[in-house]
């Protein structure tokens, strides 16, 4: 059974970098760190508020394409068993469950109903510790590019177990935006009418800050580039956003309103 939405995965170039990136200017906090020998990589999972992100970070210059958001994590209590049900659905795998790479539980992946890369792991350590306060109050998001908004929510919801938390749309550009969630962590499905698949789907993080104006101006004099456009009144017009780039090219979106589930 799925027990959690974990992380969400981002592939990396240079370690120090994003650590500075992360770390140093949005005040996360490294949870773990393990190390990939078959593909020569560091694994470091950074915990902003109470939610997580993987740094897959490529040592070979070589191995740095296709950098940025790249899959969603699932946890889960039985991974076998969790395999041959979406097996048996339909659902595409590119591999049978094995040992992680880093000798940290089993784990294989997934093609969600909208081309997203999904994660299934089964381990004993969550990664996860009591939120760490900081800049970053909370990780809002991660948001999703859902062409097909009804496959989507059957996936996310039958099969994986995530619960609705709240639908917004946009009138003036026909945007629907249906919050789901399981336990702390939170996806976005966007849709509008007629829209075309992306890949990867995953389009953005978003991260709740106490305000944006300020800490788009604390980004500048740090060296960041906000890009054009932001910050902004957000299109539901609750709060302000703004948006970023790591290192990797993942864009990083900062929300100044309430919690979801206060909304």
């Amino acid at each position: 059974m799925i027990t959690e939405l974990n992380h969400v995965g981002i592939v990396a170039g240079d370690a120090e970098e994003n650590i500075k990136f992360y770390v140093d200017i949005l005040g996360g906090k490294i949870v773990n760190e393990s190390y990939i020998p078959g593909n020569n990589t560091k694994c470091i999972y950074v915990q902003l508020g109470s939610g997580m992100i993987e740094l897959l970070c490529r040592q070979n210059e070589a191995d740095r394409v296709n950098l940025g958001l790249n899959h969603v994590c699932f946890l889960t209590d039985d991974l076998d068993g969790d395999y041959e049900k979406l097996l048996a659905d339909g659902f595409e795998f590119q591999f049978a469950p094995k040992v992680a790479g880093s000798g940290d539980g089993r784990l294989t992946f997934l093609t969600d109903s909208i081309g997203t890369r999904v994660e299934l792991i089964q381990r004993d350590n969550t990664y996860r510790v009591a939120d760490i306060g900081g800049r970053v109050l909370g990780f809002d998001h991660i948001s999703l590019s859902a062409h097909d908004l009804e496959a989507a929510e059957q996936f996310y919801s039958e099969k994986m177990g995530m619960k609705e938390l709240i639908r917004m749309k946009v009138e003036a550009t026909e945007l629907t935006m249906v919050y789901l969630n399981l336990g702390y962590d939170v996806i976005e499905l966007l849709n509008r009418p007629n829209q075309q698949p992306v890949s990867p789907p995953i389009g953005h993080i978003a991260l709740r800050v106490d305000n944006v104006d300020e800490l788009s101006e604390y980004f500048v004099s740090q060296g960041l580039e906000i890009l054009p456009g932001f910050p902004k009144t957000a299109g539901t017009g609750i709060g302000r956003i703004t948006m970023v780039k790591d290192p990797n090219g993942a864009k990083i979106e900062f929300v100044d309103r309430k919690d979801l589930r206060e909304l």
